[in-house]
């Protein structure tokens, strides 16, 4: 296990120049997805900067914990494409999220004297080892974790091994910084055990979205696709259509291969939950006492997903990235290759490709997942539970009014320097390279969607709906009787989970 300890004094000692991080909008999906206030612009060369946020006041009382090592468990960077960058920063570099994590735990460090000290996973695929082993243990190891909570932190929550978030002093769920779409989504019976915000940033990687070549759309006169989004006809059906229109078989052999072809859509197994999620649907959703039921027999949910699988399960037009053999790591050094090589229209994956994709010659622009039909009112982009980080605390934490005041101070600075950093800095300004994409993800942060289904797989509900995915052709003539045969299952399961929490929070 890697274990960084970043204290209050190297925090000082380090700071050498003044770190300016302008305001902007709360990207984790709030009521208020342009902020209220302008953002200042980047542009050092403006005339007159807008006015900035108007900071809220935490209401925090002063505390001096005189140099306690507050301990954060994280993923760590072993992951080549999930890199866990947003708990310590060891010195300044110059990079805009570096130096705001620098920044906003120095603030935190000299207000109430602590210290910071992160802990990475020993292994990434296993996130929930040493948090599992800690509380078992009973041992006082960490304040707090951020870790994955598809089949991680959804465990810790069946085994009654975190706490019940509002029981937490100073905690304040309803202030900005805390993502309020997913307080509302994956709460259950009133009770919430994990919060995603301002003060992480592999929430916000984890959405989905869809990156599109610009050269190829420009080649084909494809409609202008941002047009589409603002007059509310960006749908699935147009998205297909699109995509068969771009896939070429290049060389004319008859088949259809990866880096030899020009594909309509870069697909994975996951982006189906994503693109069905797009019309507003989940596996799982909620009644009027805010405990999970099954929706995922909905007819809304199967008429999604047959949309869907005509895409994704068309490999003449789709390059599947299961599918794909013959490499160590299929995104990396096929999918990525052949999206920058101007190989693929669309690109239905994470925001993370964001910054993958700083360096590709030709210019790239992102849009919301496709809704299900015109008539539907807004757009959805889906959260990757699998790739997302979250806030939960252990049972085992001895001191909860310190830890809630620290996650407070910390995710309120957040969103005053770490979303600025990220939303702003470096997706509106940097990686994203025209003025229509940077107001897209507006759209797309405002719009986040959350699957209790994706997250606990309750009774391999996830397999169930997945049956379809990865075989050639778009027929789901199985689903029902995929989802019938799960059924004793998945609810079975579903209703253990709830008794088990339920009486945890009781």
């Amino acid at each position: 296990m890697k274990r960084t300890r970043i204290t209050a004094f190297l925090l000082a000692l380090l700071l050498t120049a003044q770190i300016t991080l302008t305001a902007c909008s709360n990207a984790g999906g709030t009521e208020e997805p342009n902020g209220g206030a302008s953002a200042p612009s980047a542009n050092t060369n403006t005339e007159a900067a807008a006015p900035e946020e108007t900071r809220i006041d935490p209401g925090l009382p002063e505390r001096d914990f005189a140099g306690y090592d507050f301990r954060m468990l994280g993923k760590g960077t072993s992951n080549s494409h999930w890199k866990s960058m947003d708990l310590t920063a060891e010195e300044l570099t110059g990079d805009a999220i570096n130096d705001a994590v620098f920044q906003r735990n120095l603030n935190v460090a000299e207000k109430y004297k602590v210290n910071f000290v992160e802990y990475a996973v020993s292994d990434y695929f296993n996130q929930g080892k040493e948090f599992t082993t800690s509380v078992l243990a009973n041992a006082d190891d960490y304040d707090m974790a951020a870790l994955k909570p598809d089949g991680v932190v959804s465990s810790f929550i069946s085994n009654g091994y975190v706490v019940e978030l509002g029981t937490v002093p100073y905690m304040n769920l309803s202030q900005p910084w805390y993502d309020q779409n997913m307080i509302r989504q994956m709460s259950i019976g009133g009770k919430l055990y994990l919060v995603m915000g301002d003060m992480l940033t592999m929430d916000n990687d984890a959405i989905g979205a869809v990156f599109f070549n610009k050269k190829l759309a420009g080649n084909y006169q494809l409609e202008n696709l941002y047009t589409m989004v603002d007059e509310g006809r960006w749908t699935i059906d147009k998205m297909t259509a699109f995509a068969e229109t771009a896939a070429q078989d290049i060389n004319g052999d008859g088949v259809m291969k990866p880096m030899d072809d020009v594909w309509g859509a870069l697909t994975e197994y996951s982006t189906t939950f994503a693109l069905n999620s797009g019309a507003g649907v989940t596996m799982i959703s909620k009644d009027e006492a805010d405990l999970p039921i099954v929706s995922a027999r909905d007819e809304r949910y199967a008429n999604m997903y047959e949309k869907v699988l005509k895409l994704q399960n068309n490999w003449d037009i789709s390059l599947y990235a299961e599918s794909v053999g013959g490499y160590s790591d299929v995104w990396a050094e096929c999918l990525d290759v052949v999206f920058e090589s101007d190989r693929a229209l669309f690109n239905i994956c994470w925001m993370n490709r964001a910054s993958l994709f700083r360096d590709m010659e030709t210019d790239f622009g992102i849009i919301p997942l496709p809704k299900y039909d015109e008539a539907q009112d807004g757009y959805h982009s889906f959260v990757s539970m699998y790739c997302a980080n979250s806030i939960e605390i252990p049972k085992t934490a001895t001191d909860l009014e310190r830890t809630g005041i620290i996650i407070e101070a910390l995710s309120a600075e957040s969103k005053y320097l770490l979303t600025p950093a990220y939303y702003d800095k470096t997706l509106k300004s940097k990686e994203s390279r025209d003025v229509e994409s940077s107001r897209m993800l507006d759209v797309i942060f405002a719009t986040t969607i959350y699957d209790l289904g994706y997250m606990f797989n309750w009774g391999g509900i996830c397999s169930a709906v997945g049956s379809m995915v990865g075989t050639a052709g778009g027929d789901i003539s199985g689903y029902a009787s995929a989802l019938q045969k799960s059924n004793k299952s998945i609810t079975k399961n579903l209703e253990k989970d709830i008794k088990a929490i339920t009486n945890v929070a009781e």
